[in-house]
């Protein structure tokens, strides 16, 4: 530790607020403290992180002093096992070598595992509107909505990433941290993935699996430099109804990277870092929305909630103008909301995509509609006259040249759908600025448990 570092210190601490990312906010001698694992209104005893002086510090609890009523207990623990350290014995797999169960601090990927599940989506409607007041400059007090027969919570993920350790174990990433916690079954997983036997496999070798569910198949992809021996074992671990695919031994150059040549955020890459062989199975999956079969690769895009996909369609849907041109569907993927769009009115449709992929099915599942897609960064596409643009852009938001882009088009309406409170505040200024005006601003549910949500916008002019 150099001699500019700041030790770690115990605190007790009042939290105010919630905050981006699935902190809490408090204060100690006037510097922001920013408290993983509280609840506004608790008093708290913390660990800060060490490091180097900054405006703000790090803290995770310790002890709640004070619960609110709010807390309830951490469903983390669910998908975790006390086990032998050294993995011995059936279902031991998940053991945590010895240390306690995850508290407070626990894996990544659950920030709100310790909050009733009503009163996290009033966290997040909270943090949706100080994002849009303090970056977009927008006065809005939008709802956050649960998914269409949202019960708990905890079963809805039909994509799900685990990394593995050294020792050949899968499980979550702890918060800000490479040490990987064990898990007996992928957590907040839907259906056939929750009844996945995590505990029972051990890949050596391997830095990720990737597990894909749709209809009644499903994918698993291997990622790393696992022996034939070890995609032996999980072949032979692995159900029946996956198809099991891993990389292949060498890399591609220009390969792996997402819309517009960036790295893709939430939007895993649909072309890898190195390209993906099948082992068993095919690599493409077929998801099912209002009756309309969708191919999907294994590695592509697709919303992660089981509802997902349908309450987006819908929601763009609802949206449109009586009488519609031409749709325009930014950032389209596959086509599943420009296929809705143009489906709805029976208009023409242009997609844009940076994977040539999903460009590929976009087309596959478009066969039947007036449209054309087009393989390209959405930075660098020239957007044809449309009177309706769709726009579904990854954690990055549109960014500067795509709103422009669209503030010089000749539509009337945009539809923007995003996962990222920050940059969609950004992006909102940006079109607002140029003449939009906001018609309505909904939050949704889907990634219940975890500090992420979906929204619709629909701005006119």
């Amino acid at each position: 530790m150099s001699d500019t570092s700041v030790p770690a210190r115990e605190l007790t601490l009042d939290i105010e607020a919630p905050a981006a990312g699935g902190a809490t906010i408090a204060r100690h001698d006037g510097q922001v403290v920013f408290v993983t694992g509280a609840l506004p209104g608790e008093k708290v005893r913390v660990r800060t992180e060490a490091g180097p002086p900054a405006r703000f510090l790090r803290a995770t609890v310790t002890e709640v002093v004070e619960a609110s009523a709010h807390r309830v207990p951490d469903r983390r623990l669910d998908y975790v096992s006390t086990g032998p350290a050294d993995g011995s014995g059936a279902g031991s797999a998940g053991g945590n070598g010895g240390r306690p169960v995850p508290g407070p601090a626990g894996f990544g990927g659950m920030e709100f595992a310790h909050v009733d599940l009503a009163h996290s989506r009033t966290l997040k409607a909270e943090v949706l509107r100080d994002q849009l007041k303090r970056i977009g400059h927008i006065d809005a007090d939008p709802e956050v909505l649960p998914a269409p027969g949202e019960t708990d919570g905890t079963d809805w993920r039909t994509r799900v990433q685990l990394a593995v350790d050294d020792a050949g174990r899968a499980g979550m990433l702890a918060p800000r941290s490479h040490e990987v916690i064990p898990v007996t079954t992928p957590p907040l997983a839907a259906g056939p993935l929750h009844e996945l036997d995590i505990a029972g496999l051990r890949a050596p070798g391997v830095r990720r699996l990737e597990f894909a569910w749709a209809g009644d198949r499903g994918a698993l992809i291997v990622r790393g430099r696992p022996t034939a021996q070890v995609l032996d074992a999980i072949e032979a671990w692995l159900p029946t109804s996956f198809s099991l695919l891993a990389e292949a031994a060498e890399p591609e150059n220009g390969r792996g990277r997402g819309r517009g040549g960036r790295p893709r955020g939430r939007r895993r890459a649909q072309a890898s870092a190195r390209p993906l062989r099948v082992l068993r199975g095919e690599p493409t999956l077929t998801e099912t929305v209002d009756g309309r079969d969708f191919a999907v690769g294994a590695d592509g895009f697709w919303q992660v909630h089981r509802s997902a996909a349908a309450l987006l369609s819908s929601e763009v849907v609802t949206a449109l103008p009586a009488d519609v041109d031409a749709i325009t569907d930014l950032y389209c993927g596959v086509g599943l909301l420009g296929i809705a769009a143009a489906r709805a009115t029976g208009a023409p449709l242009f997609g844009v995509e940076g994977v040539e992929a999903a460009i590929a099915h976009a087309r596959e599942n478009a066969a039947d509609l007036e449209a054309r897609f087009l393989a390209l960064g959405v930075d660098r596409a020239r957007l044809p006259d449309s009177d309706v643009i769709i726009l579904d852009p990854p954690r990055a938001g549109a960014g500067r040249k795509v709103a422009s882009a669209i503030i010089e088009s000749s539509a009337r309406t945009v539809v923007y759908v995003s996962c990222d409170p920050a940059t969609l505040a950004r992006d909102l200024a940006a079109l607002t600025d140029g003449g939009f005006a906001i018609e309505s601003l909904t939050g949704f549910d889907l990634f219940p448990l975890t500090a992420h949500l979906e929204t619709v916008t629909v701005l006119r002019r």
